[in-house]
């Protein structure tokens, strides 16, 4: 799901104060930094950095010779992710404000590793994912995240709910949300696909406390907001019943998301570096998506 860059960045404006207080959204994003193995002093740039969750845990694997550039669009965010690289006591950190599909600025070849953990549902896919190719070093990494279609079940939920009030909502994940469609995406890139590794990641009941207002202040906030009070409220209401009837009845389903994390390497076949040692038994192109 992509739209205006001011859209975007308003909504994650609205939402930073509340971002990283979702355990969810740090083991999402420390788990892409542990797959892809950072080595100590590698640049790295994390993309759509938010509030630099994953942008720390690279700066931690790559000591004080390291660097780490996040770069992102919502004031609100990079705000959030200055306090927090201030907290964390690191020096190896700098935050930009800026699009991470065209960063001109930055001559190609600049880095080791490129990361973006859940990002792409925000932003145009190829151009993503070209700019990062050209902005990689030959035998450079790319990694993201993306969950997989259909998920969460929450979001799910929401969509669903939605189409009675007059909304078709299309699902975010749909485009990377299968390892196939990752790879696909990758190649067309000009990467070659370096592995995927499909997991599930749970969230907490209290995490579902903000589902509501993750939605309603994410992209689809023009959308919802267009529905005026009276019918947001009655939206609200009933989305919020429903997902409680839902998480009593099936809380798996509920807490229970899928999730991949996909790598590229920015090299022919016959030149690219081995893989991280934890991608090296994990899902890889032609295997079942």
């Amino acid at each position: 799901m992509t739209g205006s860059r001011d859209s975007i960045a308003a909504a994650f404006d609205r939402r930073a104060t509340t971002y990283d207080r979702n355990d969810w959204h740090v083991r999402y994003a420390e788990r892409l930094v542990a797959l892809a193995a950072p080595d100590p002093g590698m640049r790295i740039l994390d993309a759509a950095t938010g509030t630099g969750l994953a942008a720390i845990a690279a700066a931690r694997a790559t000591g004080p010779t390291g660097h780490v550039l996040g770069v992102d669009i919502s004031v609100g965010m990079l705000t959030r992710a200055r306090h927090a690289v201030t907290a964390s006591g690191l020096t190896t950190v700098d935050l930009l404000e800026a699009d991470a599909t065209a960063l001109p600025h930055l001559p190609g070849g600049s880095f080791d590793l490129i990361l973006c953990s859940a990002g792409l549902l925000y932003l145009r896919v190829q151009a993503a994912l070209r700019e990062w190719h050209r902005l990689l070093k030959p035998g450079g990494l790319v990694g993201f995240s993306t969950m997989r279609e259909g998920f969460p079940a929450a979001a799910g939920l929401f969509r669903d709910l939605a189409g009675r009030y007059g909304l078709a909502l299309t699902d975010p994940a749909a485009p990377l949300g299968t390892p196939a469609r990752c790879d696909r995406e990758l190649r067309d890139a000009g990467f070659v696909p370096a592995g995927t590794v499909t997991e599930t990641i749970r969230f907490s009941r209290t995490d579902l406390t903000d589902a509501w207002r993750a939605h309603t202040q994410g992209p689809h906030h023009d959308a919802v907001a267009a529905l005026g009070p009276e019918r947001t409220e009655k939206f609200r209401a009933e989305y919020t019943g429903a997902l409680a009837r839902l998480l009593n009845s099936d809380e798996d389903r509920v807490l229970d998301s899928e999730v991949i994390y996909a790598f590229g390497r920015a090299a022919r076949p016959e030149a690219h570096a081995p893989l991280p040692a934890q991608l090296a038994e994990t899902e890889r192109p032609g295997h079942p998506a």
